[in-house]
């Protein structure tokens, strides 16, 4: 499981980078924006943004669909490229 969160973690990556320098105070995270289809990719996804929601720097608004707020995603990507 280790190498395939390996694998798809630069498509979450590119999602926040592209995402968070927009104007609205929250930054949304849809598996489905991230991946698309790939079940794979939407598995290792969830897991990455459990593993943010336990340290505290996401939370879980619905199914598929995770936030975090604008002046978290520094900490979201520098946790992230901690785990790479």
């Amino acid at each position: 499981m280790r190498r395939k969160i390996r694998q798809y973690l630069p498509a979450l990556l590119w999602h926040l980078q592209r995402r968070g320098d927009g104007r609205e105070a929250v930054v949304a995270v849809r598996t489905r924006d991230v991946c698309g289809v790939d079940r794979r990719c939407g598995m290792a996804v969830h897991s990455l943004m459990v593993r943010l929601v336990e340290e505290g720097l996401a939370r879980r608004y619905k199914r598929g669909t995770h936030l975090i707020e604008k002046r978290a995603v520094e900490e979201v990507l520098t946790a992230l490229k901690r785990w790479i």
